[in-house]
């Protein structure tokens, strides 16, 4: 089989031909400009998620250590066992409230995964705490609509960097 699309040519035309090559490629190319590295959202939302439950746990903690279920008060006597829960859950808010510390309060792990977050006890406890008010202001904050892009990740995680 013969194979085409090569052409025959001479010594010197092969020659000619990979010199004019070798000037294409030492001809000074364009710098490349570095572009700043922009990290995922993925990762910008476990990064601020991990200073929401830093945060949380740090607000909520008792002088010995342990922790309170908000919403059956059983003692958390271990971190890991530490849940950081949602008054409204994360899944029909938006990020403005989803990583509000508002909504965040320690939760054990029948109540938060089990029990679905407990939402009736975590009402009528949040009202006994912080007020009527405070919790009507949750359910309007709820409502709004924010553009929840890296730059307003990465001004999150620093604002709760310093807390």
């Amino acid at each position: 089989m013969k194979r085409k699309g090569f052409k025959k040519m001479s010594f010197e035309e092969a020659k000619l031909k990979l010199k004019t090559r070798s000037v294409r490629l030492k001809t000074p190319s364009k710098k490349k400009v570095s572009k700043k590295k922009v990290q995922s959202i993925s990762k910008l939302k476990k990064q601020l998620w991990e200073e929401c439950k830093r945060i949380v746990r740090k607000t909520y903690i008792k002088e010995d250590g342990t922790w309170e279920c908000f919403t059956c008060g059983r003692r958390i006597d271990e971190p890991f066992k530490a849940q950081t829960g949602h008054f409204l859950p994360s899944s029909t808010c938006g990020a403005y409230l989803r990583y509000d510390l508002r909504n965040l309060r320690i939760q054990d792990y029948f109540c938060n995964i089990n029990l679905g977050g407990n939402g009736a006890e975590y009402y009528k406890r949040l009202v006994q705490t912080c007020g009527q008010k405070y919790v009507d202001q949750l359910f309007l904050d709820k409502q709004k609509t924010i553009k929840a892009d890296t730059d307003w990740y990465l001004k999150k995680i620093e604002e709760y960097k310093l807390l």
